[in-house]
């Protein structure tokens, strides 16, 4: 299953805060607003109101490319 519905299931909308973000990829919440700064944050974030938030669904898929990614690692390993 695609990490895109467990994060829909756990927050049960389509937004996440980037406090959430951060939580989900294990990064400091300062060190995503430097990210942002820089335009190299991984994941899409717009401004709502006064808060940062991003779509569950581009969160999904960057879970879903670092597992990839891992996995392919660790097979050219073994």
């Amino acid at each position: 299953m695609k990490a895109q519905m467990f994060l829909v299931m756990k927050y049960e909308r389509m937004t996440m805060t980037l406090a959430e973000v951060c939580e989900e990829i294990s990064l400091e919440v300062g060190t995503a607003h430097n990210k942002i700064s820089a335009g190299t944050f991984p994941i899409p974030t717009r401004k709502e109101g006064r808060n940062r938030v991003a779509d569950v669904r581009d969160v999904g898929d960057y879970l879903d490319r670092q597992r990839q990614e891992a996995k392919e690692a660790y097979e050219m390993r073994h």
